[in-house]
């Protein structure tokens, strides 16, 4: 029992409040989202930000990367489902990359990956991919092994609530902290 509560939070209740504080804290650094007192503030604002991309629908604008991946992370839901949803999402396409670069290591099959039918499979997967996202409690353990799986959700849970708690309470402390870092160590440019 010990050792399952530990792999549930090593494989759960970290990576998550890992991803969690760095989604959220990057979101409110980069000034696409306010800071936010409780999980029912976050809830406000992904609600708002859900009625004004429908009012806002078919409106063109310029856009940058980080607007795309905001919008995704918006897109998801927000609360502990979407975290988890884009968390999977992220899994799955860090896989997939890997396969594909190691599948390329045989310049045989070169001829085959690249070309026209790469981009439909690009397409396909990325849609595929989404579902199996959106039912991220059947889709990881095929990426993760979880012994008891109420254990891990318990663990991830508590971790989401870890992450909301740093981001709303330390966030910016921390996110200086790693700009900082980032600037001895000329680590990230």
């Amino acid at each position: 029992m010990v050792l399952e509560v530990f792999s549930a939070v090593l494989l759960g209740a970290i990576p998550v409040a890992l991803f969690t504080f760095a989604i959220l804290q990057w979101s409110i650094a980069s000034g696409r989202m306010k800071k936010f007192v409780g999980e029912e503030d976050l809830q406000r604002q992904h609600k708002a930000h859900a009625k004004t991309s429908k009012k806002n629908r078919g409106e063109i604008r310029s856009v940058g990367i980080g607007d795309i991946f905001h919008y995704k992370i918006m897109s998801f839901g927000g609360g502990f489902y979407g975290t988890m949803a884009i968390l999977t999402y992220a899994l799955i396409e860090i896989f997939e990359i890997w396969e594909f670069i190691l599948g390329l290591s045989d310049p045989g099959t070169w001829v085959n990956k690249l070309g026209l039918d790469l981009f439909i499979e690009f397409f396909v997967n990325s849609v595929t991919n989404l579902i199996a996202a959106f039912v991220w409690f059947d889709t990881l353990p095929e990426y993760i092994t979880v012994n008891n799986g109420f254990i891990w959700l318990a663990a991830a849970y508590g971790g989401y609530l870890l992450g909301l708690r740093l981001t709303s309470e330390f966030g910016d402390v921390i996110w200086e902290k790693i700009r900082t870092l980032r600037t001895i160590t000329k680590w990230g440019g």
